[in-house]
């Protein structure tokens, strides 16, 4: 007992000194140096692996401006993930530099706690199997310093949410169109948390891959079909860190908008997708394709929305970002479930790949990065029985307010597909965009990674154009 207890100290010593855990959104006492901490133990890490994407991304964080825009959002907040995991019970083993195989499996039960399933059959499988799973310090997670500067002036209880889901203003208007900024940044319940989560977005304004590699993958790990393309997203409403501000014209009533253009293989070069969301819950999303083989432009509907984007895909269009179904409490419900802790790889993609797939894109190399988050986590639950999946279950994170894990079930109630990512996350300004993305199929044993370049000099020239189909197949 003494010996279990020294080792949850110890964890505690490494981690960060003790934090009060405070109301969100109040300002907090912050502890001396916190967001220094962090950083420091990134850096004392990088230096223990000798890795150079360790020490890259150390030096990333090393900045009088990561630690400005770190320290504005902890005391806003009130918390940080550090100070989560400090506060809370967990085993002294889960700390940096641990890397877990086959062979330590059994002396930690725990695990399964914080570990998906599905990583840990990865240490015994040679579907997408790995040697080990490595844990690296928790980083601070945030997003733009204008985001928070408007969530801060909408002031307390600015939301409700009415019967069919949406998010209303004082006012009793749409508030996904009339206001910016973070709703219900301490969730009571699964309603609330799904819109601190579509709050979210895609972690910035505009978003732009070029080009994103989209690779079928068979349970041998071989290449079934590859994919590539560009991949555009905009938000059309709420805008605060880009123009055009505010709402885009042109666009009323949409609140945002994203576009597919695929540029090979030879045989679906030139498909078009464009996607807008509309923030009336009665209203369909205005979902058209243009497909060269037949030179027509078909209009699809919400249904079209769950299927795979291409053959050998898992990706459907509604996992653009990993949860992009539209929110209706008429036909969903959505439940809090708890909260705790995950096992999820980290948004370090400005630096390197933690998952470090193979030149294929199919198989796992060796050993995948990992860090411990503080989320909650909640089910959707299709009441219509006509959905793809009977259920989805998300943890989002504390600090990020996103997806960190996703399982999704079929009609049967078994576990059909789960999503995992690693963001391209910039820690100076808080803006994201994604560097991988891995969705395994549980049934078929085949998979789906993805692998984006996130451009970010051509994001800032977006325009419109990218998401009227009819303009956007003449790029092919």
């Amino acid at each position: 007992m003494m010996e279990k207890k020294m080792k949850r100290l110890s964890l505690k010593s490494f981690l960060i000194g003790a934090t009060a855990l405070m109301a969100v959104a109040t300002a907090a006492t912050p502890v001396a140096n916190a967001q220094e901490d962090y950083i420091e133990r990134w850096k004392a890490f990088a230096k223990e692996t000798g890795l150079p994407e360790h020490k890259a991304w150390a030096d990333m964080l090393d900045n009088d401006e990561t630690r400005k825009l770190e320290k504005e959002w902890k005391d806003f907040r009130g918390y940080t993930a550090s100070s989560l995991i400090e506060d809370a019970d967990i085993p002294g083993e889960l700390k940096p530099g641990l890397i877990i195989t086959k062979d330590n499996l059994a002396s930690m039960p725990w695990l399964s706690d914080y570990l998906p399933k599905f990583w840990i059959d990865r240490l015994n499988s040679e579907w997408m199997g790995v040697k080990g799973i490595r844990i690296v310090p928790t980083n601070h997670y945030y997003m733009q310093k204008a985001l928070l500067d408007a969530t801060k002036k909408l002031g307390k209880d600015p939301f409700t949410i009415n019967e069919k889901g949406e998010l209303v203003d004082r006012d009793g208007k749409n508030g996904v169109l009339t206001k910016s900024g973070l709703p219900f940044l301490t969730p009571k319940n699964g309603d609330e948390l799904n819109w601190l989560f579509n709050a979210h977005g895609v972690g910035t304004e505009d978003l732009w891959f070029n080009p994103v590699l989209m690779t079928g993958c068979s349970s041998s790990n071989k290449v079934e079909r590859s994919y590539t393309g560009n991949i555009w997203w905009r938000k059309m409403a709420g805008r605060v860190g880009k123009t055009p501000l505010g709402n885009v014209p042109g666009y009323e009533g949409v609140t945002e908008a994203g576009s597919l253009l695929l540029t090979s293989p030879r045989d679906v070069r030139g498909l078009a997708g464009v996607r807008l969301r509309y923030a009336d819950a009665d209203k369909d999303d205005n979902f058209r394709i243009f497909i060269p083989t037949l030179r027509r432009t078909r209009t699809l509907t919400g249904t079209n929305g769950q299927d795979p984007i291409a053959p050998s895909l898992e990706l459907t269009w509604d996992e653009w970002r990993s949860q992009w179904t539209k929110t209706d409490k008429r036909k969903f419900k959505y439940t809090m479930v708890k909260e705790g802790f995950v096992l999820a790889a980290p948004e370090v993609g400005a630096a390197y790949d933690p998952y470090r797939p193979d030149e294929a894109h199919c198989a796992l190399t060796g050993i995948v990065d990992m860090e411990l988050r503080p989320v909650w986590v909640y089910d959707i639950d299709d009441l219509t029985n006509s959905y793809q999946y009977s259920k989805k279950r998300i943890w989002v994170d504390k600090e990020l307010y996103y997806t960190q894990w996703m399982e999704m079930y079929d009609r049967r109630g078994n576990l059909w597909r789960t999503w995992d990512d690693s963001r391209w996350w910039q820690p100076t300004t808080g803006r994201a965009m994604w560097r991988s993305l891995i969705i395994p199929n549980l049934i078929s044993q085949r998979h789906t990674i993805l692998s984006m370049s996130s451009d970010w000099e051509k994001v800032d020239q977006m325009d419109n154009s990218l998401f009227d189909v009819d303009k956007l197949r003449d790029k092919r």
